[in-house]
């Protein structure tokens, strides 16, 4: 696998697109969901760019004599520990796991690849879980909660 510079836009980016890979395809509306959420400040990367580090990545697994398309879409827990590696700053850390739950989402369904991922990167990163927002909204909708007023 290439190596890029620590904290890197690309190393950054290539924890996204591993992520957005881990169920065996990228949608359009997982990559229109990060674009929503900001991912051009958060990494400094355009959907350009992050598909072109996606391809290079994608290269990298499948040179590999013993693996398949179908295989490289599964990423051994010690390969996304390397990969984790590469992103060092705390901040970076929260919007790149950020930018994976919100493409992990964009469709509706989190996948058990995406949510195996998130999980195996957040202990890589030695990351508490924090609690879903997808998944509180409807409780938040169920319980009525409105912003407070300031004075």
């Amino acid at each position: 696998m290439r190596h890029y510079r620590s904290d890197s836009p690309e190393a950054a980016a290539r924890i996204v697109a591993a992520c957005l890979l881990s169920d065996g395809h990228v949608g359009v509306d997982e990559l229109e969901a990060l674009e929503r959420y900001g991912m051009e400040a958060r990494l400094k990367m355009n959907r350009g760019q992050l598909l072109a580090v996606m391809q290079q990545m994608c290269e990298d697994l499948t040179s590999t004599a013993y693996l398949n398309w179908g295989d490289a879409c599964r990423l051994d827990p010690a390969v996304i520990f390397c990969l984790a590696q590469d992103v060092k700053d705390w901040r970076l850390r929260r919007e790149v796991l950020a930018l994976c739950n919100e493409g992990a989402h964009a469709d509706g369904h989190v996948s058990e690849g995406e949510a195996m991922f998130i999980q195996l990167l957040r202990s890589a990163w030695q990351m508490p879980e924090l609690p879903d927002l997808h998944d509180s909204m409807p409780l938040r909708r169920k319980l009525k909660l409105v912003p407070m007023r300031t004075r």
